[in-house]
C-alpha cells in the first residue's frame, strides 16, 4: 500500500476547509447529499478509542487498541432554508421516527490528499447515525447534530469537491 503525499507545500498547514464531511441518504428512487458545516465554526472528528492498558509481572505496560468509535459534532447546526438534511431531521423529530436516524452514508473527503486531475482521497462510511441534540436558541433556531460513523469503511476517491461528486472505490 502506497502512502499518498499531501498536496501541500513543505511546512504548509492544511486548512479546515480541506476536511469535508458529506451526508447521503435515500429519497425516493435516488440519493441526496449535503455537505455539513455551513455556519459551523468548529468541528472535529473524534475517534473515541477503546483502549485497554495492562501491566505484566515485570512491570512493563502494554496497550491494546480494541476499536475506535468516530463521531463528529456540528454545533451550531442552524435551521437554514434550503437544507434538505435539516428538513429531513426535523421531520424525523416531529414523527419521533428514531429508527430512521441510522440510515445515512457519510463521506469524509481529505482534500489535502490528491487533486482535481487525479481525484481527492475519501472514505465512505455506510450505516451511520445522525442524531439531533437540541432545538432552540436566542435570535436563531439552533439544531445541533452529532454524526456517529459506522467503521464500515470503503476507501476511494472523489472527482470533485462538491456534493455531486462521483465516488470511486480503491482497487482491492
Amino acid at each position: 500500500m502506497a502512502v499518498e503525499q499531501f498536496n501541500l507545500t513543505k511546512g504548509q498547514r492544511a486548512e479546515r476547509k480541506l476536511l469535508i464531511t458529506v451526508a447521503e441518504w435515500k429519497e425516493g428512487s435516488g440519493s441526496v447529499r449535503e455537505i455539513l458545516g455551513t455556519r459551523t465554526e468548529d468541528s472535529s472528528i473524534e475517534y473515541n478509542p477503546d483502549i485497554e492498558t495492562t501491566t505484566d509481572i515485570l512491570g512493563i505496560n502494554y496497550t491494546d487498541l480494541n476499536k475506535t468509535q468516530p463521531q463528529q459534532d456540528f454545533d451550531p447546526y442552524l435551521v437554514l432554508g434550503g437544507s434538505k438534511l435539516g428538513a429531513l431531521l426535523n421531520d424525523i423529530r416531529r414523527r419521533n421516527a428514531l429508527s430512521e436516524l441510522n440510515q445515512f452514508t457519510m463521506y469524509i473527503i481529505t482534500a489535502f490528499v490528491g487533486d482535481s486531475s487525479t481525484g481527492y482521497a475519501a472514505e465512505k462510511h455506510e450505516g451511520c447515525t445522525i442524531t439531533y441534540n437540541s432545538m432552540g436558541g436566542d435570535a436563531n433556531v439552533n439544531f445541533p447534530i452529532s454524526v456517529y460513523f459506522s467503521n464500515d469503511i470503503t476507501t476511494g476517491k472523489v472527482d470533485k469537491l462538491a456534493d455531486d461528486f462521483v465516488f470511486t472505490p480503491d482497487n482491492a
